[in-house]
């Protein structure tokens, strides 16, 4: 099939960006909110149902404690984030 011709090359610009990032351990497989893993992740399949021996086993592979960001630094996280897509605005 013949690909529509536009006359720029803009409409290959996204119009927007997800960005999402959980921090280390704060949701293992087998948590009750769900999950993906390698096996499971297709776009529209249901994430993993909860399972807790499952998160009790991830939970056991953590070398440190889940890091859960403080006030000043989800802060920073938000600066750096709307700091880089000022760098990408067309």
């Amino acid at each position: 099939m013949p690909q529509p011709h536009f006359e720029s090359e803009h409409y290959r610009i996204p119009l927007a960006y997800l960005i999402t990032f959980r921090s280390y351990g704060t949701w293992l497989h087998g948590d009750p909110r769900g999950s993906v893993d390698h096996f499971h992740n297709v776009y529209g399949k249901p994430r993993l149902p909860p399972i807790r021996q499952r998160m009790k086993y991830e939970q056991s592979l953590l070398v440190m404690r889940p890091v859960k960001l403080n006030s000043r630094q989800r802060t920073a996280v938000e600066k750096g984030i709307r700091d880089t897509c000022k760098i990408h605005t067309w």
